[in-house]
């Protein structure tokens, strides 16, 4: 074989291992990019800015913050913001609409909210659904309900602490279930507290002002 032929041989050569290696290059980017990728871990600590408090429009409550309320005496301070609304819950492709019962919110937030002092005047005995937040269960995945939340993704997560966001989580799931199913006696409840209420404003108002109550209940019988 003479050197001209000998060089062109070489060329072949080095030109079919780039073509294989450029082969190979695809391969392993299509690889890449068709692997699934890894999930990021759930990590949130609450800087207990009040950020979160003052964007809530209504805060869901369930039969089990009731129970807890009652329990430690919270209902009365919590009984005057409470009403019954329509929601919508889940992710967006899962929202249900239903009829519960919620903590309402004010022009600043959650009616609760100490925009003072920058807490929570239940705290300690929060709603289910604040335990939980911003982690979210809809009874097969765990999902965040809000991604600008101040505190997502900072700082670091215990395995400890991430069992107990998800307990949480999967506690206000099961306690939203458990309240629409129970709803007619949660209405009832709410009923019965607002009469106590009533009675006991009734009591304590001046005979005099009770008078003109009465007064003007009768009024009020005789236009209907």
């Amino acid at each position: 074989m003479s050197e001209k032929e000998n060089k062109e041989e070489l060329k072949k050569e080095s030109d079919t291992s780039s073509a294989e290696e450029t082969d190979k290059d695809k391969e392993s980017k299509v690889e890449q990019e068709t692997a699934p990728q890894p999930k990021k871990k759930y990590v949130f600590n609450c800087t207990k800015c009040g950020t979160c408090c003052e964007k809530r429009e209504f805060v869901p409550v369930s039969l089990g913050d009731i129970r807890n309320w009652t329990k430690s005496g919270t209902i009365n301070a919590v009984f005057p913001n409470l009403k019954f609304q329509t929601l919508q819950v889940g992710e967006s492709e899962e929202k249900q609409a239903f009829m519960t019962l919620v903590i309402t919110g004010s022009e600043k937030g959650c009616s609760l909210f100490d925009q003072e002092n920058r807490l929570c005047n239940i705290y300690h005995s929060m709603p289910l659904e604040c335990k939980a937040f911003p982690l979210g269960y809809n009874g097969k995945n765990y999902y965040i309900k809000d991604k600008t939340v101040p505190g997502l993704g900072q700082g670091t997560m215990t395995k400890e602490r991430l069992i107990e966001d998800r307990d949480n989580a999967r506690a206000d799931f099961e306690a939203r279930i458990e309240t629409q199913m129970m709803l007619p006696m949660l209405y009832s409840l709410f009923m019965q507290n607002l009469v106590e209420q009533q009675q006991k404003v009734m009591e304590e108002m001046p005979e005099e002002k009770r008078k003109q109550l009465d007064d003007l209940l009768r009024t009020s019988e005789g236009k209907s």
